[in-house]
């Protein structure tokens, strides 16, 4: 989903949108040059933020920012289009909206989708998960690079408007499919596939409160007291045992698991 809200649209042919906007060639080369530098710059936020607020909080409220942006921008860039005496005022907003939005994806979407198939695969299937997003993620990039000069000629503003749908439509599936999986470890993770019951993160979360199991609240990030708990409670469990013991017998566990559990873990990802 990571190309749906159109950062290949804005990074690779930033260039064409701010000719349209009403740029010279040579400046709205300049311009895109500094958009990518404040793309670079902005993934610091994510650093800082990405943890605080979890990650179904960072792409959700991502995605309505981005949404807003666009949607804002697709107008402003029907008006820069027509010849007046505003078209450079017009322009100037869409330049500084262009750069706004890049800066909200850095900050936001960039990093995410990176780092959450390596969280929520199961051991056995991890290498092959993060393989498999990011051929998800090739394909996507490559469909959107190829049809985007087509948006561009055919639809030429209302290409921003279409992103702005696309944000929003990918809003319900990060809140209804995507676990929350901010300070939590994979045992955890496997723990949430195994009792958890449902596609749905809400219907998941009270089927694992009707279990009985302490972390059922899968929506939302581990408050701060619970983890320390948790962490006090991991470390006392684990008291005694080497590192080279502890990996032992992780890896007889899950030799054990019957192979249907791998399977079903497998399908909840979408592998099978």
């Amino acid at each position: 989903m990571q190309e749906l809200v159109g950062i290949g649209v804005i990074t690779v042919y930033a260039v064409d949108l701010f000719e349209d906007a009403g740029f010279s060639t040579e400046l709205s080369k300049l311009l895109a040059g500094f958009n990518d530098l404040s793309y670079m710059f902005s993934v610091i936020f994510a650093v800082i933020t990405l943890d605080k607020f979890g990650r179904r909080s960072t792409m959700v409220w991502g995605a309505v920012a981005m949404a807003l942006i666009l949607l804002v921008a697709g107008i402003l860039d029907q008006k820069a289009q027509v010849k007046g005496p505003k078209q450079k005022q017009y322009g100037a907003a869409v330049a500084a909206f262009t750069f706004l939005y890049t800066a909200t994806f850095g900050a936001t979407w960039l990093t995410t989708p990176w780092l959450y198939p390596t969280e929520i695969f199961p051991l056995n299937v991890r290498a092959k998960g993060g393989a498999w997003s990011v051929v998800g993620w090739s394909i996507g990039n490559g469909v959107i690079t190829m049809i985007t000069p087509f948006l561009f000629q055919s639809i030429s503003y209302g290409t921003l408007l279409l992103f702005f749908g696309l944000n929003v439509f990918c809003i319900p599936f990060v809140i209804l499919l995507y676990p929350e999986t901010a300070g939590r470890s994979l045992e955890q993770m496997d723990t949430f596939f195994e009792h958890g019951g449902s596609w749905n993160v809400f219907k998941a979360s009270h089927n694992m409160r009707d279990q009985g199991i302490a972390d059922w609240r899968w929506t939302k990030k581990i408050p701060e007291d619970d983890d320390a708990e948790m962490e006090q409670g991991r470390s006392l469990s684990t008291a005694g045992h080497s590192p080279e013991q502890d990996e032992k017998d992780a890896h007889q566990n899950w030799k054990k698991r019957p192979v249907y559990t791998f399977r079903r873990k497998a399908s909840n990802a979408g592998l099978m």
